[in-house]
């Protein structure tokens, strides 16, 4: 029998017991090690967003496959996979598309794989693709110690940018300090004064995932023809930017969003295997911030919507 949690009609939390067919053609059947918890499954509680067909939250984890469908090549039971984007994976067995999984290199932990795709395809679509910041460039990065922020300033600083953090509280300093950014603010602070005394020519760029309140500020700490990415609105509120204040610097302005970047299952693979890839190099160190028992689900959904909490969150599925 496979363990799931569901949420039931009145978006309750329980667990359920049933069979899992077999893999069917062209998919791979995996017994989770960990599972890694989103606001995505939060806002399914809340009913923001839908549920699929089963009521299985969980997109994101890693295991060991368990049985391969005909047709599958590349992966055999016994291999370590992950993978970011199958439904249904707060649970002990999940199945999917064989090309949803990734291969995880002997180096890189069951918590390292499991806390690194989600948030680590943002922080490499951001950097890689949005806006590429070059050597001896300032970027400013908004919620630093969260799960983007940790992963986004880590390989902005492989790439030899200097990361100016900003965080919600000063507890959470210390987080984005060991992920490599030079200096951490709080949005306590004046930020535009702040920034503009840290780089008084300017930053090439902000990486904002809070929205109004923050990435207005920080619009003036640019250089001319500096880039305004925003990729959230965690302030609950979406950036209040228009194109007259963009005149100040000929500044540039996009909206991220992943389906834009991530919206083929070969090219997801292909990043991920990347990501992994830095992981065994010790480029990428996400943050693990606890772990919880698939029946401890809700706990974990009310430890993250409370945002007193600092890195990653896991499902252990073998946990009692």
């Amino acid at each position: 029998m496979v363990r799931q949690v569901i949420l039931d009609d009145t978006r309750a939390v329980r667990i359920r017991e049933t069979d899992l067919p077999p893999a069917g053609e062209g998919q791979v059947r995996v017994r989770v090690s960990r599972a890694g918890v989103n606001f995505w499954e939060v806002m399914q509680r809340h009913g923001r967003v839908p549920l699929p067909e089963h009521r299985v939250p969980g997109l994101e984890g890693v295991g060991v496959v368990d049985e391969v469908g005909a047709g599958v090549t590349g992966l055999a039971p016994g291999q370590r996979v992950a993978w970011s984007k199958v439904p249904g994976s707060y649970a002990d067995v999940v199945a999917g598309p064989a090309v949803s999984f990734v291969a995880v290199p002997d180096a890189v932990s069951d918590d390292t794989a499991a806390a690194l795709l989600f948030q680590g395809l943002t922080a490499h679509y951001l950097c890689q693709d949005a806006w590429q910041a070059g050597r001896g460039d300032t970027a400013i990065v908004t919620a630093a110690a969260g799960g983007v922020g940790v992963l986004l300033t880590q390989l902005l600083v492989a790439r030899g940018v200097r990361v100016i953090g900003v965080v919600s509280k000063p507890e959470k300093a210390d987080t984005a300090i060991r992920a490599g950014a030079a200096t951490v603010l709080t949005y306590s602070d004046d930020l535009t004064g702040e920034v503009r005394a840290l780089a008084p020519n300017g930053a090439a760029v902000v990486y904002d995932a809070v929205g109004a309140g923050v990435a207005e500020p920080l619009l003036g700490t640019l250089r001319p023809r500096g880039a305004m990415v925003l990729y959230g609105a965690a302030s609950g509120r979406e950036a209040d930017i228009t194109a007259a204040n963009l005149v100040a610097g000929s500044y540039f302005l996009t909206r991220a969003a992943g389906r834009d970047y991530l919206g083929e299952p070969a090219a997801v693979a292909e990043r991920s295997a990347v990501l992994l890839g830095l992981a065994a190099q010790g480029v990428l160190n996400p943050v693990v911030g606890a772990q919880f028992s698939l029946s401890e689900a809700g706990a974990a959904w009310d430890a993250l919507e409370s945002r007193s909490t600092v890195g990653k969150l896991l499902l252990a599925p073998s946990a009692p």
